[in-house]
């Protein structure tokens, strides 16, 4: 009985002497990946007066013949400045932009605040007058007063033109670059 209890009390002990003072899995710190997003963004601020249609066109070969499909984005009248965000697709970077600022015949004029280029972890704002050293007007469409960002636009034969900022190809282009490196 004796010889029972003791390799009983041994068999205890060595069962609680194997039992380190581990952390529980759970308690355990989980390293995430960090996503990086690889999306060229393009943000407007913006006001519109009223409901309209805005779109983004984009080249890849340094050129500003702008053939592609452009990004469409419906936009809400507010008398306040507004985000207009633009994600160009996965594994597209751009070269050159152009800003179509409106189709509606009743649209009042568009302010344009700032542009922001992002990629990646790098961000690029363009705003005030500094528009006007990467963003040019289509005459035939707009004017672009950069110092107060009203683009306004052309009314030919009784009939408003859609406004449209191309851009400054030697000067966009490199800073597009940037965003990369």
């Amino acid at each position: 009985m004796k010889t029972k209890f003791i390799a009983f009390f041994a068999l205890c002990a060595i069962t609680l002497a194997g039992c380190k003072n581990e952390k529980s899995v759970d308690d355990l710190d989980v390293v995430k990946p960090e996503v990086v997003d690889d999306t060229f963004k393009v943000d407007l601020k913006v006001i519109v007066a009223k409901d309209d249609d805005f779109a983004l066109f984009y080249t890849e070969d340094g050129t500003t013949d702008f053939k592609n499909e452009p990004l469409w984005t419906k936009v809400k009248g507010n008398p306040q400045e507004q985000d207009i965000v633009y994600t160009l697709p996965k594994d597209v970077f751009p070269t050159q932009l152009r800003l179509d600022l409106g189709l509606k015949e009743d649209q009042s004029d568009v302010t344009l605040k700032s542009v922001t280029l992002e990629y990646k972890d790098k961000k690029r704002v363009i705003a005030g007058p500094e528009l006007a050293v990467f963003f040019r007007p289509d005459l035939t469409k707009c004017s672009f007063d950069a110092a107060t960002g009203i683009v306004k636009a052309v009314v030919k034969d009784g009939k408003r033109q859609g406004p449209s900022l191309y851009p400054q190809e030697v000067v966009l282009q490199p800073e597009i670059e940037k965003l990369a490196k």
